[in-house]
């Protein structure tokens, strides 16, 4: 009787050291896939759209600039950057027809439409054009 436990408890533990192996593995391949491959956002691949530099501010851009990545209804605008009496960045997209939208909620902006009104689609994102405005913003004006 006294060995069948034994036996029983080495089983139970040979069990957990099993399982935390497993466990251990798992969770290595899942933050092994998580990371693996992440970039710079500028560094993702958007139908060449990482090739696209800020020379200027403003700045045109165009669907055809971003690609697959470009959120909105029109084919093109003007990004713009200035910065506010803190030092903030104030970031503005005007289509050709000179209607202006609010790319980020800064004090000076909150008068304007927000660029989220001008997506063809609410599932696509901003974020590669907000990208591009942030980099608008180094280019002295």
């Amino acid at each position: 009787m006294k060995e069948r436990r034994m036996i029983i408890k080495r089983l139970k533990q040979s069990l957990r050291t099993i399982l935390l192996i497993c466990a251990t593995i798992m969770l290595t391949v899942g933050v092994v896939g998580c990371t693996d491959g992440m970039k710079h956002p500028e560094e993702y691949s958007t139908d060449e759209s990482n090739k696209v530099a800020a020379t200027s501010n403003p700045q045109t851009i165009s669907k055809e600039d971003l690609g697959h990545t470009w959120p909105l209804k029109v084919d093109e605008g003007t990004v713009s950057c200035k910065l506010s009496k803190q030092g903030d960045p104030i970031l503005r997209f005007t289509t050709s027809d000179g209607e202006q939208y609010a790319l980020n909620q800064v004090q000076d902006n909150e008068n304007l439409k927000s660029i989220e009104t001008l997506k063809s689609d609410k599932s696509k994102s901003v974020g590669t054009l907000m990208s591009f405005a942030f980099s608008v913003c180094d280019i002295p004006k």
